[in-house]
């Protein structure tokens, strides 16, 4: 019974120190949200590992931010590997960067609000 227990506390140490080690080894990804009509810009570094990250909790206190709320009209990737790809979606606004794809109106150039908006990273 104890071997039993001790195999299996070895074998979720070994994976979650394998998840980590994958998620650290993801290369950073650099992606910059403007809004075209004030001007402002802000870049954010993040791995492209595939985890979801809330727009607000990576631009809420940036220059494109207002009271904590992002506010852009286009996204660029500005640093990446040739097979990273990142989506922004929200409702209404579904967006994907590549190498061939760099930059990107979110919403026909409009000014949106992009609180409710998720960013997601992955290299394929």
């Amino acid at each position: 019974m104890k071997l039993s227990s001790n195999i299996a506390l070895a074998v979720a140490f070994l994976t979650s120190s394998l998840s980590a080690t994958a998620s650290a080894e993801a290369p950073l990804v650099t992606v910059q949200l403007a809004n075209d009509q004030s001007g402002a810009n802000a870049n954010v570094a993040v791995r492209a590992d595939g985890v979801k990250h809330t727009v607000e909790s990576l631009w809420g206190k940036t220059a494109v931010a207002r009271n904590g709320i992002v506010y852009a009209s286009s996204t660029q990737l500005t640093a990446f590997q040739q097979n990273t790809a990142c989506r922004i979606s929200q409702p209404g606004i579904d967006v994907t960067l590549d190498a061939r794809h760099t930059w990107s109106w979110l919403d026909g150039g409009r000014v949106v609000d992009l609180n409710g908006a998720s960013l997601v990273c992955k290299d394929a």
